[in-house]
């Protein structure tokens, strides 16, 4: 290889290693109140620094811009957070639709395991039928950019229920409510990724999990 040709490859790589942290990947983070979508969008932007999060999220908020770095890979992601409550559903499609999220997470806890807590599965609908119809509510039709490359089903504060399991994630039963709108996801041509984590406790398994999204997906 020349010394030229060399040259040119160092220079293309910083330009690409530029251009991921300039240029910014819009991810959609919903789910339930208290699923810990605020604890996660701290983590994103603190990495370890994460307070006890005593008020509920009201509404959408602006959203903002965090630098992922791990294992030498590095990408810039914007979030907003949003909340959970019912009456805030619609401001999931307001964000999905404004900001043509690439990336979605529905963050979710176990409390559907414990009793007949419905909440996490009714809002997991919702937002797969949000994202599977062909037009946006109010009749206009979604181009293809409206759709989002991948979905991610996070099952947060694993530290609480998860200890000893050791398996493939995808596998465990908090999933199990889940699976067919996986499966439409799936139908409509969007891949969705299960994965456990503890947004308080385990930053990498944060930032693992986001790099495995965008460059899986």
């Amino acid at each position: 290889m020349s010394v030229v040709a060399g040259f040119a490859i160092v220079v293309t790589e910083a330009v690409f290693s530029l251009w991921k942290k300039v240029h910014a990947i819009n991810f959609g983070i919903y789910g339930v109140s208290k699923a810990g979508k605020t604890t996660l969008h701290h983590q994103l932007r603190t990495r370890g620094e994460v307070p006890n999060i005593s008020k509920r999220t009201v509404g959408l908020h602006r959203a903002t811009r965090k630098l992922v770095k791990i294992d030498g890979d590095a990408h810039t992601l914007k979030t907003a957070d949003v909340g959970g409550e019912s009456k805030y559903w619609n401001e999931w499609m307001k964000d999905l639709r404004k900001r043509k999220v690439k990336y979605v997470i529905f963050l979710l806890d176990n409390r559907h395991l414990n009793g007949n807590n419905m909440e996490q599965q009714i809002a997991w609908k919702f937002l797969v039928d949000l994202i599977c119809k062909d037009k946006w509510p109010g009749g206009k039709k979604k181009k293809s950019n409206d759709y989002p490359l991948a979905v991610g089903l996070w099952a947060n504060k694993a530290d609480l229920w998860a200890k000893g399991f050791s398996k493939d994630p995808r596998k465990h039963e908090i999933f199990d409510p889940f699976r067919y709108g996986m499966s439409l996801l799936n139908d409509k041509g969007i891949p969705t990724h299960q994965y456990i984590i503890s947004a308080k406790t385990d930053s990498e398994m944060v930032y693992r999990g986001i790099m495995t999204m965008i460059n899986d997906y």
